[in-house]
């Protein structure tokens, strides 16, 4: 069952010799290994060069890539030829155009970590970190058409999801049909409006399974709060795409004693958790695990900030405070999912972390959370690329 369509969406932008493409769509996530397949795909349909792709999911719970939903290996072909045909023809109807950027106020989620007891709870934290804005890029054409438009705002699609089986877009889906009837007695209808995902890590939209009628709402406001923004964008100065990355080496955790580890394989000798982490212990050294970040920039005053990992929002709020671009747009979900990436605050937790910060990481590669110590590692990575990619290093 079907309760709206999924769509995947792309823009191409085109500065002297480069393009880069930004590709949406309405999708659970996608593994590194899948994403690798599609950034290849869309690389060989168009010649983009491959750092200058970004595929971003939104991360509806109501489609393949979440809570166990797989795509067959026929299914991922298909929508591999599809998205790159979709950024081909992108490609191939580049024009001539202006961009403007703008934000405005907006909230359709929670923080969603509530600290009782001494334990953290998955329910609304009123007094938690959200990031309270939707970031809006938009492209117009010598006529003042628009062309197309993408908006950014941080909340997992979670509306819909658990209360009915079915497949659709969750909130960003509704916002989307929102806006077109918002704008069309403006006449302003036109071009393609496409989601991204900011750092909704410990955000959940609201109300959490709350039904269909209060996804529609959600992405009414949402909608809303778009508009806001796109009667007070501004254009930016033409430049050059350029693109940054960096990957750190975050410490992990330490691992449960080599003596627990053999405990629990000796009672389960199948279980693969045990067996890694057992490998851990054995090495004597605190495990480490890559984390990529990347950046490009448009011209000298908007960076697309982007992570596989799963940020709280704080790490938006961080970079937003410390980045030298006038406007940074910070994705998560590109190219891949990673695991979730917390704060120091909530590392210190332990066990009674929540399931952001210590359940879900412990139950999967890289089966323990990062060391507290990530947060400072991460900030300084931030800050030392950002500060490269404005500098033009």
């Amino acid at each position: 069952e079907v309760y709206a369509d999924l769509y995947a969406r792309a823009m191409v932008l085109e500065q002297g010799p480069r393009r880069m493409a930004i590709v949406t769509a309405d999708m659970g996530t996608f593994s590194y290994a899948y994403s690798d397949v599609l950034v290849d795909a869309i690389h060989k349909a168009t010649g983009i060069e491959k750092q200058y792709i970004l595929t971003c999911a939104s991360q509806t719970h109501n489609a393949p890539g979440v809570d166990g939903r797989q795509m067959s290996a026929t299914s991922k072909t298909w929508l591999a030829g599809e998205m790159a045909r979709l950024v081909k023809r992108a490609s191939e109807n580049v024009r001539p155009a202006t961009l403007r950027v703008s934000r405005a106020p907006a909230q359709i989620g929670y923080n969603r970590r509530l600290l009782r007891n001494g334990q953290v709870h998955m329910a609304p934290n009123p007094e938690g970190a959200v990031v309270p804005w939707v970031d809006v890029l938009s492209a117009y054409d010598e006529e003042g058409k628009r062309i197309g438009t993408m908006f950014s705002h941080a909340a997992h699609p979670v509306i819909v999801h658990g209360s009915v089986d079915a497949t659709g877009p969750d909130f960003p889906g509704y916002a989307i049909e929102h806006l077109r009837k918002l704008l069309a007695p403006k006449g302003e209808a036109d071009g393609i409006f496409m989601f991204t995902q900011a750092c909704c890590g410990n955000i959940n939209g609201y109300p959490l399974r709350g039904g269909i009628a209060a996804c529609d709402a959600a992405g009414l406001s949402l909608a809303h709060s778009v508009t806001e923004a796109l009667d007070k964008e501004h254009e930016i100065s033409p430049g050059a795409v350029r693109s940054r990355s960096m990957t750190l080496s975050l410490p992990l955790q330490d691992p449960p004693s080599l003596k627990e580890c053999q405990e629990v394989l000796a009672r389960e000798p199948d279980n693969v958790r045990y067996q890694e982490l057992l490998r851990m212990a054995q090495s004597g050294k605190r495990p480490v695990l890559p984390f990529p970040m990347h950046a490009i920039a448009i011209g000298d005053d908007v960076c697309i900030l982007t992570f596989k990992g799963e940020m709280f929002a704080e790490y938006q709020l961080f970079a937003e405070k410390v980045s030298p671009f006038k406007h940074t747009f910070v994705l998560i979900h590109v190219n891949g999912i990673g695991p979730y990436v917390a704060t120091e605050k909530a590392y210190a937790l332990g066990n009674r972390g929540g399931y952001e910060a210590w359940g879900f990481m412990t139950s999967r590669p890289p089966y323990m959370p990062f060391h507290r110590d990530s947060e400072k590692m991460i900030h300084d990575g931030i800050v030392q690329l950002l500060g490269a990619l404005k500098r033009g290093e």
